[in-house]
């Protein structure tokens, strides 16, 4: 009998990464939505990113660091909007070269060039319509992150990894050189996404954020008109904008405070097991969850239809998958990145 209850835990053991994602993700969408402060579902969209497979606790250093560092780069992308918004031959060319350091400092880790490039490109564009916004954008973000990183900290405290026995590590071999010209891609990025910043901010269409974002996504890789990720995220969006519509459908049914915990509940075991599994398809179930999180968020704080939402957040991630895969099909026919033999 005993043997069968370390067998069991034992097996429990090696479930909890899936067990400490769902909480953390409960937690953090149900959290936000019953205190109400803006945007809720980006605190389980934060949460997802430091939860998700393969992440290991920050620990206190990088728990004080990661918000501090947001604090700095969020904080320049305030200062253009505040101070520079009104001279656009002064900030596009700023911007312009911010895309492209970002692309090309390959040394800094390629997360914090993506949020330092949304936050320089984002928090400005915001700023068009007041600019008090910028700011406010700032703090909501460095909020909706400090709660996600506490969540994070209660998740890995009650469902801890296994202690890593010295033995079982490796050295890491030695990384091969880039086979990419970094100044032709730096370049590449810009001539892709440099021209819709123009045009979103000649024309203030505060709308269709969601596809510059997407474009900046997309954009910082390269190659991406040879891969499937326009696809993917298609698809990913569309089985998580069911389970939400879904969702919405259900809570109208049954508008219960409990039933809309076990209903995120539910949902989030369902994507964080098929997220974790061996599958070569786990990544989407990522992607799928986020939409989900997005739109029960917009559930708790707006009276707009679920589905209006659904088909709105897939009209603009289609028009960026279809912008950036033919402009890198064309920058690249002319600017082709990759060093040849004979250049070597």
């Amino acid at each position: 009998m005993s043997d069968k209850i370390k067998t069991y835990f034992a097996d429990l053991r090696n479930e909890y990464p899936v067990l400490r994602a769902v909480f953390a993700v409960t937690l953090a969408l149900v959290f936000a939505t019953t205190v109400g402060y803006p945007a809720p579902h980006l605190t389980a969209i934060l949460t997802m990113m430091f939860i998700g497979p393969g992440k290991q606790a920050l620990g206190l250093k990088k728990e004080i660091i990661v918000p501090f560092l947001i604090y700095v780069l969020g904080s320049i992308g305030v200062f253009l909007g505040n101070r520079l918004i009104d001279y656009p031959l002064v900030i596009l060319p700023l911007l312009a070269l911010a895309i492209f350091w970002s692309f090309k400092l390959v040394k800094i880790p390629a997360p914090i060039r993506l949020v330092f490039l949304m936050l320089i490109v984002l928090i400005p564009f915001n700023s068009i319509t007041a600019n008090a916004i910028g700011g406010i954008i700032l703090q909501v973000l460095l909020l909706n992150l400090i709660i996600a990183l506490i969540i994070v900290k209660i998740a890995f405290a009650l469902f801890p990894d296994k202690p890593v026995s010295t033995n079982s590590t490796k050295k890491k071999s030695a990384a091969p050189p880039n086979p990419l010209d970094m100044n032709k891609v730096a370049f590449n990025g810009v001539l892709v996404i440099f021209p819709l910043v123009v045009l979103f901010y000649l024309f203030n269409a505060t709308v269709g954020t969601l596809t510059l974002v997407f474009t900046i996504i997309l954009g910082f890789d390269p190659f991406v008109y040879q891969s499937k990720k326009g696809l993917v995220i298609i698809v990913a969006n569309i089985l998580g904008g069911f389970f939400g519509v879904l969702a919405y459908q259900l809570l109208i049914i049954v508008p219960a405070y409990l039933f809309y915990i076990f209903l995120v509940l539910s949902v989030a075991f369902f994507f964080m097991i098929n997220l974790f599994s061996t599958k070569k398809i786990a990544p989407v179930f990522a992607t799928s969850f986020n939409t989900f999180i997005v739109i029960m968020g917009i559930i708790s704080t707006s009276t707009s239809g679920a589905g209006s939402e659904v088909w709105n957040r897939l009209l603009q991630i289609g028009i960026a998958i279809v912008y950036t895969t033919l402009a890198y099909v064309v920058v690249t026919a002319f600017n082709n990145p990759k060093i040849s033999a004979i250049e070597k």
